[in-house]
């Protein structure tokens, strides 16, 4: 994969990880618009990360249950400020002079939590396991490594699936897209059906998003794994 390649996939799994924080909090399903893609996109490029994210959308949906308020969150976009504020926050007390730096990332603790968070009847689970668990060296090529997993399980548990399965994931997609479809540029329509689709397999066999930075990862620095 070149390193564009990779690029785009890092932030395609970056996205897709926080779209499934949201949509877990929001209590149903949703596909971001291109609006949320670019302020998902501008976290990334600022190196926010996903737990930071996922701590700071829990909390704004705590808040609103707190106050009683009606109706679900519409859009990432909502959420937004909250975001921000709490990355200037971290990134203040973490400058030059203000905080120790940050400590090292435990490589084998995320890997081991991504490796148990793989769901008890995936096919061949055990070798998916294994060649997670296995990965070792610098954080950046891993990533890279696990990017290529991400899409090689996503693509092996889609072959394996039935022509009704098949159907039927389409045609939820369909369902879901129908509603903002009109709201997409018509180039954007193919890409959000794809993605959608897999969104859709993903959460219908518990695959966790094969990340160093996804919600179950970092669960292994928490001990959760």
């Amino acid at each position: 994969m070149t390193d564009r390649g990779a690029d785009e996939a890092g932030d395609r799994l970056y996205f897709e990880a926080i779209e499934e924080i949201f949509i877990r909090l929001r209590g149903a399903p949703l596909l971001l618009s291109p609006a949320d893609w670019r302020v998902a996109s501008r976290w990334r490029g600022e190196g926010v990360p996903l737990d930071l994210v996922r701590r700071t959308l829990e909390e704004v949906f705590a808040r609103r249950r707190e106050r009683g308020a009606r109706g679900r969150i519409q859009s990432l976009r909502y959420c937004a400020p909250a975001v921000d504020t709490a990355w200037a926050e971290v990134r203040e007390l973490t400058a030059p002079g203000a905080r120790a730096a940050a400590p090292p990332l435990d490589l084998a603790a995320r890997l081991a939590a991504l490796a148990a968070a793989l769901p008890a009847d995936l096919d061949e689970r055990d070798r998916w396991a294994a060649r997670i668990a296995a990965l070792a060296g610098d954080p950046e090529a891993v990533e890279a490594v696990l990017v290529d997993l991400d899409r090689e399980l996503l693509d092996s548990a889609a072959s394996r699936l039935g022509e009704g399965d098949r159907e039927r994931l389409a045609a939820r997609a369909a369902v879901s897209l129908a509603a903002v479809a009109g709201r997409l540029p018509e180039a954007e329509v193919e890409v959000a059906t794809r993605r959608l689709e897999r969104r859709l397999l993903r959460r219908e066999l518990r695959l966790p998003v094969l990340s160093l930075f996804s919600p179950e990862a970092e669960a292994g620095d928490r001990g959760e794994g």
